[in-house]
């Protein structure tokens, strides 16, 4: 059985790690978005960010993911921030009304704008 593909790309933007994601997130490929998550933790950013707006199926494994990961990140004092989830990720959001629990933003600029304002 072949894994579905999971590409990931983590950019510096000053102190902002963010995590490009691009395909399904699934069970059997969510360790490709940890590990690239839990790598941009290690490099200590004042905010990790998720960019989301590539991904076409997020199923329940991802957000539980998401989860894990925004409490190493609240350990760590920084919040995990989501950056223009797609459709099908707001929508796993909603329905679990985790939305709640992430801080969202149209783009890394805005995020990063927010951040420095105080406001995350």
């Amino acid at each position: 059985m072949t894994v579905p593909t999971l590409k990931t790309s983590t950019s510096w933007v000053g102190t902002t790690a963010v995590c490009t994601f691009v395909g399904d997130v699934l069970p059997e490929n969510v360790a490709v978005m940890a590990g690239a998550l839990e790598a941009a933790l290690d490099g200590a950013p004042a905010m990790p960010a998720a960019n989301l707006s590539e991904v076409d199926l997020f199923t329940s494994t991802g957000l539980n993911m998401l989860l894990t990961v925004r409490r190493t990140a609240a350990g760590r004092d920084v919040p995990l921030v989501l950056i223009a989830p797609s459709a099908g990720v707001r929508r796993v959001l909603q329905v679990t009304e985790a939305d709640a629990l992430f801080p969202v933003y149209a783009s890394t600029d805005q995020a990063r704008a927010a951040r420095e304002a105080g406001q995350v």
